[in-house]
Order: C-alpha cells, then structure tokens, then sequence
C-alpha cells in the first residue's frame, strides 16, 4: 500500500476514459472532472482532489458521498484521497450490513469494528482484534482487484468533498 515513489506516477486515462468515468458515475461538471496534465503527479492541492478510478468501479463508490462516509473522513481526519481503495470497499460493505440489519452506519458503531491504520501516506481500516464480532468484510476476497490501479486516476475540484 506504500505510496513511496507516488510523486512519479503518471496517470495513463485518455479523455475517452474520463468521459465514460464521468458520465457512469455521474461526477457533475461543476467539480471540473479533468485527465491529469502529462507531468502532474496524484498529488492533491488545496483546489482539487485525485480520485482513484477503482474505488467507484470495484467498490462501490458513488458521489454523493454518503453523510456516513463524510463523517468518518472527518473523524479520522484523513482525506477522500488517502484512503485505500480497498478501506472503501470496507466503509461500502459496513454501510449495506447496517441495511441489511435495519440500522443506521455510524461512526461510533463503525469504530466498534475497524481501526484506521497508516502505512506511508496511505490509509486503510483493519479489524479489531478487542471486536466480538467478525468484520463485515471477512468473506470477501481482496486478492482480486486491479494491481495496477495507482496510474488511474484523475482531478476533481476539492469542494466535491464537503468539509
């Protein structure tokens, strides 16, 4: 998960690529959806943001983001762009367990589960070993998604994200 070397990592979408992104997940034209310049790293700046393209593809991303995930983002402190895409499909499958049981997703019940954890600039949330219940995420396979996802992402303006 490092992000060691992130700084060299060039995105490799066309504007085919970002039209499709764009249009699938209906990323409103407002927030500027735009295909990184050829020597702009995945690197946020107080005016825009990187979105990975697998975290809406494979795991259930969508905009708006749930008042859930804004919350937890907030909690933690940690930026939309920080997470794993692999943290996501945990946040995503948490919220549908809760559904599915009738319940609202919280960040106290949340944090009753999974922790955050750091490894280099990235972010994840990994079960807690003090937790008497197994993760919602326990039967899913994680080996499956794309190993190079790094070098598919591209720019949105930061006010997509609420504060």
């Amino acid at each position: 998960m490092s992000r060691t070397g992130l700084s060299s990592i060039r995105s490799v979408l066309m504007a085919n690529d970002l039209e499709i992104f764009v249009d699938t997940y209906q990323i409103p034209k407002r927030f500027s959806p735009t295909l990184p310049g050829p020597d702009d790293p995945a690197e946020c700046s107080p005016k825009r943001i990187v979105i990975y393209t697998l975290s809406f593809s494979s795991y259930g991303v969508r905009y708006p983001l749930s008042a859930f995930k804004v919350d937890l983002l907030k909690h933690f402190g940690i930026h939309f762009s920080q997470l794993h895409p692999l943290a996501f499909m945990k946040v995503v499958h948490f919220e549908l367990s809760c559904v599915a049981v009738s319940d609202e997703p919280s960040v106290p019940l949340f944090y009753m589960f999974y922790k955050l954890v750091s490894d280099g600039d990235w972010f994840t949330f990994a079960k807690r070993k003090d937790s008497v219940s197994p993760p919602c995420y326990s039967f899913m396979p994680t080996s499956t998604y794309p190993k190079e996802w790094k070098n598919r992402f591209i720019f949105a303006s930061a006010t997509m994200i609420p504060e």
